[in-house]
């Protein structure tokens, strides 16, 4: 049994020899995989899209007649996309400012100071609803700005 064995493994290790053999071929290169591609994790907040490079400007008259007047809406309210800028072009003899903040509590993001003539610009790269007020008119001048994706 012992003879049996020992031939059974003898032949066993020739067998392994013979295939391992004397290679003589260049090595292999490691294989180099993709990265592993992200699998969203349900429930997950997304990624945010950063602003469009091709931002625009959007026209706010202000005054006359103690209204601020956007030109494309026709109303107060100015929606844009992140991004764009607002300027508010001051058309009247009269003085006005353009003030962040609910009326009539500047909170300190933009204020264009009390002017009667010139123009005022901000760009708007985070998203949500920016009410704003003239500080010479107080509650009867307010308008907002809405900033979308």
């Amino acid at each position: 049994m012992r003879r049996s064995l020992l031939l059974a493994v003898t032949a066993a290790l020739m067998l392994l020899a013979a295939a391992c053999g004397d290679n003589k071929s260049a090595p292999t290169q490691p294989a180099i995989l993709p990265p592993p591609v992200a699998t969203p994790t349900p429930g997950a907040l997304p990624t945010p899209t950063p602003p469009p490079t091709g931002s625009s400007t959007r026209i706010v008259n202000v005054g006359p007649g103690n209204l601020f007047m956007d030109s494309q809406s026709g109303s107060s309210t100015t929606t844009i996309k992140a991004g764009d800028t607002v300027r508010w072009n001051f058309v009247d003899s009269v003085s006005h400012s353009t003030t962040s903040g609910p009326c009539c509590t500047a909170n300190g993001l933009w204020d264009s100071g009390v002017r009667a003539s010139g123009s005022f610009s901000r760009q708007f790269a985070q998203l949500g609803t920016f009410p704003y007020f003239c500080t010479v008119h107080g509650s009867m001048m307010t308008g907002t700005v809405v900033v979308n994706p």
